[in-house]
């Protein structure tokens, strides 16, 4: 079941809303009592988070009564939530503000990720940058997609006069030669000395968070990504993106990836060859 071009529609106008008459409203305006940690000093949720993430949450139950809904905020408020992931028939998944210390320190490296979920399997995913009110989306099998808007168009709800651009990944062979997403700071003790030393040999090394990743992946801007923290809400759809747009997504020990997982890392690369490389280099 892939989703036809009303229903798509209609989701990206929900999360177009979201991102433009919250997200941005409330961007380099919050103060210090519109911030809140959760669970580290590093791990923010804003004002703006909760009311993106309810304005969907309302908009996709106006419209889609039957579907269930996993948001990040929810679960944060109670973690069984994950578990409709695998028990409903249809299960949208939100992160309202995917980067909040980004977006709480005023760095315009955010943005909104949507992946709808049909018997646990990802069918469309989002990918939405508020600042640029531009998005990349896929429907599973369909291929990836990169919809542009003009400085015009920006901010208005407009539908975009340019059509969407197809995504494909050309992938880049040497190792010496890429550009990686990752955050060394993320692991602890021998690991992180570890791969804080064979990051070295890539060309480049960035710390992004999971919506600008995925969409500088599948724009082809940089070549691969490892993270450690596998949570629905950061990968579900950009995975599907990203594979869409030709890439290879799976756990480092090799395990195909599944939107249920909670634990584990992943490794996203441009291709089949690519992505051994990589293992092997990050698995010695």
């Amino acid at each position: 079941m892939n989703f036809n071009e009303s229903t798509q529609n209609q989701l990206i106008e929900i999360v177009r809303r979201a991102g433009q008459e919250i997200v941005m409203t409330n961007f380099r305006q919050l103060s210090s009592a519109d911030v809140e940690t959760k669970s580290s000093f590093s791990d923010l949720v804003t004002i703006a988070d909760k009311a993106c993430e309810d304005f969907i949450t309302q908009k996709i139950q106006q419209h889609f009564p039957d579907w269930a809904i996993v948001g990040e905020e929810a679960t944060a408020e109670d973690t069984s939530t994950t578990d409709k992931i695998s028990q409903s028939d249809i299960c949208v998944i939100i992160d309202p503000i995917d980067g909040t210390w980004n977006y709480a320190h005023g760095i315009a490296d955010f943005g909104i990720i949507l992946a709808v979920l049909v018997q646990g399997e990802t069918r469309f995913g989002l990918l939405y940058d508020p600042v640029n009110d531009d998005w990349i989306y896929a429907n599973k099998g369909e291929g990836a997609f990169f919809q542009r808007t003009s400085l015009k168009e920006r901010g208005t709800g407009q539908i975009p006069s340019q059509a969407p651009l197809a995504l494909k990944i050309a992938a880049e062979a040497e190792l010496e030669r890429l550009a990686g997403i990752m955050s060394i700071h993320s692991y602890t003790g021998e690991k992180q000395k570890d791969f804080a030393i064979k990051a070295t040999r890539f060309a480049r090394i960035n710390n992004l968070p999971s919506c600008p990743a995925y969409r500088q992946l599948s724009l082809g801007h940089f070549h691969f990504s490892l993270t450690y923290k596998m949570l629905p809400w950061d990968h579900a759809a950009g995975v599907l993106i990203y594979t869409e747009a030709g890439g290879v997504c799976r756990l480092l020990n090799g395990t195909e990836y599944n939107p249920a997982m909670l634990e584990g890392e992943l490794l996203a690369a441009q291709s089949e060859a690519q992505w051994q490389a990589i293992a092997e280099h990050f698995r010695k």
